[in-house]
């Protein structure tokens, strides 16, 4: 990579890998932490982004080179966490007793 200096207005190539690698530290019980994969930092509570939309309205996510009537064929397309929620609610009674942050968990 190549860092533009704005005050002395030189151009400096940066090993940014190498730069990493030289100032990380790796200790012994990162180690044991990382080859027995406990979980590195906490994760509570857990953050979900609950994608509320109308009717056939729900984001859909594609590649730039995908074939777009392939994608718009795509069965995953209409079935998302609020429409799944909703056919399961229409389906359980233990389910209609949940909120949709609840049905995730």
């Amino acid at each position: 990579m190549l860092e533009h200096n704005a005050t002395e207005g030189n151009v400096v190539e940066v090993d940014e890998i190498k730069k990493y690698v030289d100032c990380r530290y790796v200790s012994a019980s990162e180690v044991m932490w990382r080859i027995f994969k406990f979980d590195m930092h906490e994760r509570f509570p857990i953050v979900e982004r609950l994608q509320y939309h109308l009717p056939n309205m729900q984001m859909v996510l594609f590649d730039n080179d995908d074939d777009v009537q392939e994608v718009v064929t795509r069965s995953t397309i209409s079935r998302t966490m609020l429409t799944e929620w909703f056919k399961i609610n229409r389906e359980s009674k233990v389910a209609r007793s949940l909120t949709f942050d609840q049905f995730l968990q």
